[in-house]
């Protein structure tokens, strides 16, 4: 997680210890955040600095590795990791901020508000400084540049040059959407450049519905100030157009656009793709309906670890014969499916290690006076995951908590610990047995999954 968060190397992480209070400021300032808030770091009577959450989980070893353990044996195991990092050139007095905020006095040394919040008192704070490269109208060509990389591309993705709509407030959607709106064309098969006709009638509804409130629906900007971003092509616009072409002079040329090639190879490893839009969902697009977004993109396979069976029914509204209309029962209808072939062994293999009992609760059911258990793949072996149909990506559970993995309910944290996936509630540590290594690139696939939807 960290890797896909920071993978330039440096880590940006704020911990906070536990309490035993129930409702006291610190508790309400750790169960309100979200991913999104903005933070300003405190001292002296002033702001000193500011950032945003782009992640919060809980690991105790996480936070030993880094900050080692107070006085009394405790570690700042809740943390937020944070981008966009900012340190203000002189310090900000902070009591006008507070009380426009309406917050009587920092957390300590910080204080988390909303974007929104954010956005109010951006005019008391230091404009943020955004450096524009020069766009070009086409990527330079590759003999002159080094290849693309998965973490150039998660990079790439972090740095978008996006609009505000104030100085610090929230940045737009309207690249991040669009970008989203080509990595489905990627998981689709589809080709990665799309004419402006297609690509105004695709994306235009979607700024209109999910880009931010108030904001124009002008999908000619991210069509062509993509380019900046490094993984992004326009073709087809003549170098009279100056530094953005008219919608007119889009309107009557047609050019295409899309990601550049090395960016769609790229795109085309579900792993990549996932830390893509993970990185999306919690940078750009964290206060959005997921769910129905990924369905009118046709994504719909990232809300469940199982993915989806290419499933082909007949369309035709099934029709009951004469014994099942005198009977009563339900008419039938054939279906045609491809799905992928599960390996009986390595199923009954899961299962035995583990005594037919569930690896999270323990729990051995029984059925048909024999003992039962089911084995779920982490990474999913349908579209758009691709797993592997191997031990290593197996895990021995009970129905109910299968039902939880898949349904992307639970989790498993970088120690081993199952989670609630809302609200990082504990539920226990994964049990587990020598004679079952599970690949941890799997478990990292499943828990990415899970922070998509949170």
């Amino acid at each position: 997680m960290l890797t896909g968060l920071y993978p330039d190397g440096v880590a940006r992480l704020w911990g906070s210890t536990p309490t035993s209070q129930t409702n006291n400021e610190k508790v309400r300032a750790l169960r309100d955040r979200r991913v999104g808030d903005s933070v300003l770091f405190y001292t002296g009577n002033s702001f000193i600095a500011r950032a945003t959450v782009v992640q919060l989980f809980t690991s105790p070893v996480i936070a030993r590795a880094v900050w080692g353990s107070d006085e009394n044996g405790r570690t700042w195991e809740h943390i937020m990791a944070l981008d966009d990092f900012e340190e203000f050139s002189q310090p900000v007095p902070a009591l006008d901020v507070l009380a426009e905020l309406q917050v009587p006095r920092p957390l300590r040394m910080l204080t988390l508000r909303s974007a929104e919040d954010h956005s109010r008192v951006a005019h008391r704070l230091p404009a943020v400084h955004h450096p524009q490269p020069p766009h070009g109208r086409t990527r330079p060509s590759a003999s002159h540049t080094p290849p693309l990389t998965g973490p150039d591309l998660l990079n790439r993705l972090r740095g978008l040059k996006t609009n505000r709509n104030t100085a610090g407030g929230e940045p737009s959607r309207h690249q991040p959407l669009a970008l989203l709106w080509a990595i489905a064309r990627i998981a689709a098969g589809e080709p990665r450049l799309a004419r402006w006709s297609d690509f105004r009638s695709e994306v235009g509804p979607l700024l209109s519905e999910y880009g931010l409130p108030g904001s124009k629906v002008t999908p000619e900007y991210p069509f062509w100030h993509l380019q900046g971003s490094g993984l992004w092509e326009v073709r087809g616009v003549g170098e009279d157009a100056g530094s953005m072409p008219s919608v007119r002079v889009l309107n009557d040329t047609q050019p295409e656009a899309g990601l550049s090639q090395d960016a769609a190879e790229l795109l085309q490893d579900p792993v990549t793709r996932l830390e893509a839009m993970l990185l999306l969902r919690s940078r750009y697009l964290h206060d959005i309906d997921l769910q129905a977004l990924l369905g009118r993109l046709g994504l719909t396979g990232y809300t469940a670890a199982d993915g989806l069976d290419d499933t082909l029914e007949d369309e035709h509204a099934a029709t009951a014969t004469a014994p099942e209309r005198a009977t009563g029962a339900a008419p039938r209808r054939d279906v045609t499916s491809s799905r992928p072939v599960r390996k009986a062994a390595i199923v009954s293999r899961v299962k035995e290690i583990h005594d037919f009992r569930c690896q999270v609760c323990e729990t051995q059911l029984r059925s048909n006076q024999k003992p039962y258990s089911e084995a779920a793949h982490i990474r999913g072996l349908g579209k758009p995951h691709h797993g592997p149909d191997e031990l290593h990506n197996l895990l021995c559970l009970c129905a109910n908590h299968h039902v939880l993995f898949d349904g992307l309910e639970i989790y498993i944290d970088v120690e081993g610990v199952v989670r609630e996936t809302h609200g990082d509630l504990p539920l226990g540590p994964l049990r587990q047995h020598p004679d079952h290594p599970i690949d941890e690139k799997y478990i990292d696939y499943h828990r990415s999954l899970c922070m998509l939807n949170r």
